[in-house]
């Protein structure tokens, strides 16, 4: 049995732009956001979905390894650290997207983020 403390995601985080761009994302494409996910986590593992090879299984291995730590701030601050171009050009492009782009775009940014920083805040 697991406890649901442990899985509890601080409500703040789920406000944030980029979760709330992420939310609406999974709301076009019609998938329910899961309590314990914040959305961009979400929106990310939905676009890995329809990809089944060895690369992208390698990052979804490393995504659930980041979804799944106890510090959530600290796993969206690993994700967006030196994000190319700003921070908020960046949310202005994935407004504009389709939802899977959308997707590919976080998914693009979070495999940047492991190859420039292989040592990374979870094991």
């Amino acid at each position: 049995m697991c406890d649901k403390k442990i899985f509890k995601r601080p409500a703040y985080l789920r406000l944030t732009p980029l979760n709330r761009l992420a939310s609406l994302k999974l709301k076009i494409v019609g998938v329910s956001e899961h309590p314990a996910i914040l959305p961009v986590f979400q929106l990310m593992s939905w676009g890995l979905d329809d990809c089944h090879c060895l690369a992208q299984e390698e990052t979804a291995d490393e995504l659930m390894q980041l979804v799944w730590q106890p510090d959530q701030q600290a796993a969206l601050d690993y994700l967006l650290a030196h994000v190319p171009g700003g921070m908020h050009a960046f949310q202005r492009k994935l407004l504009r997207m389709p939802p899977r782009a959308a997707a590919w775009a976080l998914l693009g940014v979070f495999d940047m983020r492991l190859k420039a920083d292989p040592h990374k805040p979870y094991p």
